[in-house]
């Protein structure tokens, strides 16, 4: 029955897709693993623009960008560690 469905998604235009992601039923379930959300999605990731915005390999994708959002908030909380000299009142960073 999966390869039916994922035939019915293969044949859809992106747009009627897309108006498919606005009428999922949390009570009918599409919403869970292997439900319409996932169906739909997983036929939007292959095309454009969708391919290059979802899919994790591309650069520029929003896995790629959330990736490097991550790493910079590690490098941030690195240079967030400081101490004061009480001497001087010199602050030392760690870089």
């Amino acid at each position: 029955m999966l390869r039916s469905n994922e035939t019915l998604m293969e044949n859809k235009k992106t747009t009627e897709l897309i108006d498919q992601l606005q009428k999922l039923d949390e009570d009918k379930g599409d919403w869970s693993t292997g439900g319409k959300y996932e169906q739909i999605m997983g036929e939007l990731v292959t095309r454009y623009p969708f391919y290059d915005i979802l899919n994790e390999d591309h650069d520029e994708s929003l896995p790629a960008v959330w990736r490097a959002i991550e790493e910079l908030r590690e490098e941030v909380k690195k240079l967030k560690r400081h101490k004061h000299d009480p001497n001087s009142g010199d602050v030392m960073v760690r870089v």
